[in-house]
């Protein structure tokens, strides 16, 4: 009998490429998700650029423009040992390290400084009233539901 393969196709990388960028050939094509995250990058740098106030006119204005953008789309679009684009593990990592979302929910009683909490001690009294006076007195708990028979 024939040993049975798994059907997962995760070792197959189907990726869309460009071949042409305005009538020009670009050769064997670039992953059209590398030209994405390209163009997101260098939107984002060169914002970054003109806002801290670099000119592209002054001595290290091109390679400040160019060099850094490139280095992140060359290294970022690689893939890591696990399969995945190295953005996505910088991603995660850059997760791992923000402060999570949830609130941490604390001890009420735990010093802090110099207020000390402590607990609030409420007494709750209550009345029993029968519906009818030959009922007995019941807590609504202990009753058990009893469906009411039909008139006729």
């Amino acid at each position: 009998m024939p040993m049975q393969l798994p059907t997962d196709t995760s070792h197959l990388q189907l990726e869309t490429r460009q071949y042409e960028l305005f009538n020009r050939p670009l050769g064997q094509g670039v992953p059209r998700r590398t030209i994405g995250i390209g163009v997101a990058v260098c939107a984002v740098w060169f914002a970054l650029m003109l806002l801290v106030g670099v000119s592209l006119a002054s001595r290290f204005g091109p390679t400040l423009y160019v060099v850094p953008p490139f280095v992140i789309i060359f290294l970022g679009t690689r893939t890591g040992e696990d399969g995945r684009m190295n953005l996505l593990l910088w991603y995660d990592a850059l997760l791992a390290r923000l402060p999570s979302r949830r609130r941490v929910i604390r001890n009420p009683l735990l010093v802090l400084g110099n207020y000390r909490p402590t607990p609030i001690r409420i007494t709750v009294t209550t009345e029993l009233h029968p519906r009818r006076p030959s009922e007995a007195l019941v807590p609504l708990l202990g009753r058990r539901w009893r469906p009411r028979k039909a008139k006729r």
